[in-house]
């Protein structure tokens, strides 16, 4: 059973490589996630070899788990920070791979799986320590990754109209909690059988996890799209959430010829009703920088840009539900032909702007 799981694992792993190295667009976010896979593929691929990989190789294969965490921070990052790109600085996080396997090159290494009874070997004694730093390694990036979607989730409103799965990213947050679930407590299990010998029923092994992670990873991942896309990519946006812009060369009357140009943009060409509409379209559109464009946004209006589109939105739902002749459609088929994508967004966003729920408001019109 152990080994089929491992193959299941495995070919996953193989499959998903093959998937992300062809996805197009390219998107370092592809590139990172088979890169993940890869070193997956590697771990379990060697789980089925007839002997020790240490015997033949002194490192062995146990380093390798010391880059799942900075992989998977780098992907999240690649997915919710904007115009992201690996920079030297990023080799940073590869000094305790690196410095797992010349520590275990120029000792006398011995299998991570060696048994607890050997606990006079001083090699058994490194492992016990290469364990808590594992999970030292995997919980701090962790967190790390949790942060970063959070933070991403709050710039939501300056970037898009819509909060959707894809740009909310909320299977992530579900992934890196399984994540720290799965491997952590194995990790943790394991660590107080083999560093204390305290020894506790383990319902998953590190490689069951890895192919139950790989299988989440892949259902997930294949769905999720860039998110920030840009015309230009060396463009950076100034956006800042409390309206603050540095070396703005922006005058009243130029924020206020922006403003005319955003107003009749919206007015005329209603970019709104498409419930995929964001700020970057925006700005493709109107050959306006990012920097300008935000800066007449937020600070001149003092609203965002979801709170800007939304408006719109709700302005011309209750222009078609004024309308007979949209009398026989739905306050909810309304909703979504003027660009709401969900009803409880919708709903709360009309009684924000209203003061009333959709349902109140059209008896109110009927009076």
């Amino acid at each position: 059973m152990g080994e089929t799981i491992i193959i299941l694992g495995f070919v996953q792993s193989l499959f998903g490589i093959l998937i992300f190295i062809s996805k197009r667009p390219r998107h370092l976010s592809f590139t990172l996630l088979a890169i993940w896979l890869l070193v997956n593929s590697i771990f379990l691929g060697a789980q089925l070899l007839p002997f020790e990989v240490v015997d033949y190789f002194k490192p062995g294969i146990f380093p390798l788990l010391f880059l799942l965490g900075p992989l998977l921070y780098l992907y999240v990052n690649s997915l919710a920070t904007e115009n992201y790109k690996l920079e030297p600085k990023h080799l940073i996080h590869l000094l305790p791979f690196f410095g797992i396997c010349v520590h275990r090159s120029l000792t006398d290494a011995v299998s991570i799986t060696t048994s607890s009874n050997l606990t006079g070997n001083p090699a058994f004694t490194y492992n016990k320590v290469y364990y808590v730093l594992l999970i030292i390694s995997l919980f701090f990036y962790w967190v790390l990754s949790v942060r970063i979607i959070l933070s991403h989730r709050k710039n939501i409103p300056f970037y898009f109209s819509n909060y959707t799965q894809k740009n909310t990213l909320t299977w992530l947050i579900f992934v890196v909690f399984i994540f720290l679930v799965l491997f952590l407590a194995d990790l943790f299990v394991t660590s107080l059988a083999r560093v204390f010998g305290i020894n506790l029923f383990q319902f998953l092994s590190i490689m069951s996890n890895l192919t139950i992670f790989t299988f989440i990873m892949l259902f997930f991942g294949i769905n999720q799209s860039v998110i920030y896309k840009f015309k230009d990519e060396k463009e950076n946006s100034e956006v800042e959430s409390e309206g603050k812009y540095k070396r703005s060369a922006l005058n009243e009357h130029k924020i206020t010829d922006i403003n005319k140009k955003v107003f009749d943009y919206l007015k005329t060409k209603k970019p709104y009703l498409n419930p995929e509409f964001s700020f970057q379209m925006m700005v493709n559109d109107l050959g306006i920088s990012r920097q300008n464009l935000s800066q007449v946004i937020n600070s001149g209006q003092n609203k965002n840009f979801y709170k800007l589109i939304n408006e719109f939105r709700i302005k011309e739902v209750k222009e078609m539900l004024a309308n007979p002749k949209y009398e026989h459609y739905t306050i909810l088929g309304i909703a979504f032909d003027c660009g709401f994508n969900s009803k409880t967004s919708f709903n709360r966003i009309f009684k924000e702007e209203t003061g009333l729920t959709p349902t109140a408001y059209k008896k109110s019109l009927q009076q």
